[in-house]
């Protein structure tokens, strides 16, 4: 036997470096779970911020064309424009909120006599009906609604070493708001 096996032989029954060893797998598995942690929580943090965003956007276009002139908002309510993307981009995600391509829209809706959800009865350009008889409820009257989408590009800080990656990047967020 050559020196060399001796010295391997040797360096395979030395136990003084285990802990450390052990001590760093266990430190790498931790960490590796932890980066993952602080990932899902800012992409849920930003999930929070555009919807909290889109609600501000819709209650500022309320408060700026809630009167009968003003409506509907996308055609005669001018400062909606303005109040809406200071609403957006109100948040700490800032001016990286911007509004959906095709938006906002703006429609007379009634809630469906079945479950409750909004259903569009007319277009806002269109002359308001006198009742919500289309979805079943002709004692009601449609109510003008504006919708709006704002969308956020989420951008992971840990790229390629947590789920970050996996999530998708374009976060969207839609609120309806009655406007009168």
């Amino acid at each position: 036997m050559g020196p060399y096996i001796k010295s391997l032989r040797r360096l395979l029954r030395d136990r003084t470096g285990a802990a450390a060893i052990e001590m760093a797998l266990v430190m790498g598995t931790l960490t590796t779970v932890m980066l993952n942690g602080v990932e899902v929580a800012r992409y849920y943090y930003a999930q929070m911020q555009l919807q909290n965003a889109t609600q501000m956007a819709g209650q500022a276009v309320w408060k700026a064309c809630d009167s009968a002139s003003k409506a509907p908002a996308t055609v005669r309510c001018p400062a909606r424009t303005a109040a809406m993307t200071n609403a957006l981009q109100s948040t700490s995600l800032g001016s990286a909120v911007t509004l959906s391509t095709g938006y906002p829209t703006e429609g007379y809706y009634c809630a469906a006599t079945a479950d409750g959800a909004l259903t569009l009865v007319a277009a806002a350009t269109a002359a308001k009906p006198a009742t919500c008889y289309p979805t079943g409820s002709a004692a009601d009257t449609p109510g003008d609604y504006i919708v709006i989408q704002a969308e956020y590009t989420y951008a992971p800080i840990f790229s390629g070493v947590t789920v970050g990656s996996l999530m998708p990047a374009t976060l969207q967020s839609t609120t309806r708001m009655r406007i009168r």
